[in-house]
């Protein structure tokens, strides 16, 4: 009897196979921490601005010992401390390099802090005597890291700017109206319609905010506040992806992480007000 030849699946279909049979969800308790969790760190982001540039880079090093805290278990990596070193000091070097230039582009010595938090990550895998297991996964989590840490820069050099403390004010506000939309999707089967909802919240309290302060018009807080609450829900759904990041301190390096990926959106919304 000959076997019946089943037919072959594309690359696409396979992956779509493994997701559905080996993803999880978040579970609830957690969904609701790490909605807690980006409402605290908002909440900080409005308070540091207001108290000064310093207190928001000091909020940035934070953040950045948060990722180094959970991102080893997003990575699900067998030994993270390298990872959680790079990631500390590029958080200060990067806190650094922002505030110690006076001029503009505030955001000039970036890239080398972020050139330099690249190199020790190598140096740190050339120095291994363990075989250097998860090599390359380690480099990418870290990398991944160190990107997050170079977007949330721009918080610090928002903070500089004459509208930044309305900017960042605003932006937060979305950020912690758009994390009312995570413990929706432990109730929805259908999730697609959750990125728009998050939008939808974030110009509602972007547009808040801005009437309370003033300073700024309805269009540029309608439009931040719609990115900035897709942009902070989409960071969270991803890292939530990973069913390796379903730990405490897994869904708070989320947290910090959907917080400073505003940062390239508060900056170019700085640089669209300079003109």
């Amino acid at each position: 009897m000959t076997d019946v030849e089943q037919p072959s699946l594309t690359r696409a279909q396979r992956r779509r196979d493994r997701d559905t049979t080996t993803r999880e969800d978040l579970s609830g308790p957690l969904v609701l921490v790490r909605a807690l969790a980006v409402l605290a760190i908002a909440g900080l982001a409005v308070l540091a601005v207001h108290a000064g540039p310093l207190f928001v880079a000091g909020l940035l090093v934070w953040a950045a010992a948060g990722i180094a805290w959970g991102w080893p278990q997003v990575a699900a990596l067998s030994s993270g401390w390298r990872l959680s070193f790079v990631v500390v000091l590029t958080g200060l070097l990067v806190a650094a390099a922002v505030v110690t230039v006076e001029d503009d582009p505030r955001l000039r010595l970036v890239p080398v802090a972020l050139a330099i938090g690249i190199v020790v990550t190598f140096l740190l895998q050339l120095l291994r005597s363990d075989g250097r297991t998860d090599l390359t996964l380690e480099v990418i989590a870290t990398a991944t890291a160190v990107a997050v840490i170079g977007i949330g820069a721009g918080l610090v050099g928002t903070a500089l700017h004459r509208h930044g403390t309305e900017l960042i004010t605003i932006s937060m506000a979305a950020v912690g109206a758009a994390a009312l939309a995570d413990p929706l999707a432990t109730r929805l089967r259908d999730r697609s319609w959750l990125v728009p909802v998050a939008m939808v919240l974030g110009a509602l309290a972007a547009l808040g905010a801005a009437s309370a302060l003033g300073g700024l018009t309805w269009g540029v807080a309608l439009l931040l506040g719609m990115f900035v609450g897709a942009l902070s829900y989409a960071v969270r759904t991803v890292v939530a992806g990973e069913p390796a990041s379903h730990t405490l301190a897994g869904v708070f390096a989320a947290a910090c992480a959907s917080v400073l990926s505003v940062g390239a959106l508060t900056q170019v919304a700085t640089l669209v007000l300079s003109r």
